[in-house]
């Protein structure tokens, strides 16, 4: 999640944020959807929660196992009550020990990676031991997860990503078949904010495009409606790899900088979703707003997490340490030495 100031100034160009629309230009390699996809059985839902509740409401009797370190908006009324919470280890390693202890046969079980970075190979061998359960990778974060090392169904997010309006794609990794939508969407309302800030490239109309894009958040929600034409459209004329290698070039560029602060590895095994920094809780406030009245858009994931905080105390604190720092395909260079400094002189 973003939080966007409306009244910041207006001479600095914005960075980070929503994306304003894609516009898909010629590269070599895959395509998003046949890099996701490809030949496989999926499903193109309007979000992932819409896909996500689907897949749920196809086995009624069974428990989803969720992280506790997880955006609150997957969970829906509908399957709330099957939701049981494992804990998430240092270094955002799912702990599911109590999981292969307890789940039931058939038991649907979400494992996240986070931040672009592929599931550990610890999460697959824990859960090799249990090959009667479906396992769902969520890959909202992810540009590239990688190879499939045992989820039954992969789920994209690909909104958080690049520049379309909407879009929740459950692919099936092996012979399953996924719930199909039956709706269709509001393709204007979805996308009148991608569209506003693609017309206000410096940013002058901040206040405008922001308060659509909140609008447009508020009221998502899980639906049997279908991924918007436009949206699928974009999804197939966007080489992966291209988005891909600016996504590295730019994490690099803060590393070298900000690498003392970094929340993951040395360096991802996947493109980031973002550069991602741990601070004190009391540092990290002053931190995100001055990036925020620079215009430099940071994220926060989550606000607050899907569990019971009390119950996932070490899951919770992350939501007071944690800030992303964008550093996607849409900048170069001289925007990251801009964040670069920023975050610098905010921190002495």
């Amino acid at each position: 999640m973003t939080v966007q100031d409306a009244a910041c100034p207006t001479d600095l160009t914005p960075i980070g944020g929503f994306f304003e629309s894609h516009e898909p230009a010629a590269g070599a390699g895959a395509s998003l959807t046949e890099a996701w996809a490809g030949r496989r059985a999926h499903a193109a839902f309007v979000n992932a929660r819409s896909a996500f509740a689907a897949l749920a409401a196809a086995t009624p009797g069974s428990s989803v196992w969720l992280p506790a370190f997880l955006c609150r908006d997957l969970i829906q009324p509908a399957y709330a009550r099957r939701v049981r919470f494992y804990p998430v280890r240092e270094g955002f390693e799912p702990d599911l020990d109590g999981v292969a202890a307890e789940a039931a046969s058939g038991d649907l079980v979400l494992v996240v990676a986070y931040f672009g970075e592929p599931v550990a190979a610890a999460t697959w061998r824990t859960l090799a031991r249990r090959p009667d359960l479906r396992v769902v990778e969520d890959c909202a974060q992810a540009l590239e997860p990688g190879p499939n090392r045992g989820a039954a169904w992969r789920l994209f997010s690909p909104r958080k990503l690049l520049g379309v309006a909407d879009g929740g794609l459950l692919v099936a990794m092996g012979d399953g078949v996924p719930p199909q939508p039956t709706g269709t969407p509001d393709a204007v309302s979805l996308w009148a904010a991608p569209n506003l800030r693609s017309a206000d490239p410096q940013g002058r109309r901040n206040a405008e495009w922001h308060a659509a894009s909140q609008a447009k958040e508020a009221a998502m929600a899980a639906t049997r409606e279908a991924m918007t034409q436009e949206s699928a459209l974009i999804l197939a004329r966007t080489a992966l790899a291209d988005l891909a290698g600016r996504r590295m070039a730019n994490w690099r560029a803060l590393d070298a900088r900000l690498g003392a602060w970094s929340a993951l590895g040395p360096a991802p095994a996947g493109p980031p979703l973002g550069y991602v920094l741990r601070l004190p809780a009391d540092a990290r406030e002053r931190v995100l707003s001055g990036l925020h009245a620079q215009r430099i858009f940071a994220a926060v994931h989550w606000p607050e997490i899907a569990a019971p905080a009390g119950d996932f105390p070490r899951e919770a604190a992350w939501t007071r340490e944690l800030i992303t720092l964008p550093c996607d395909h849409r900048y170069g260079t001289a925007e990251m030495a801009r964040i670069a400094d920023a975050f610098e002189a905010l921190l002495r």
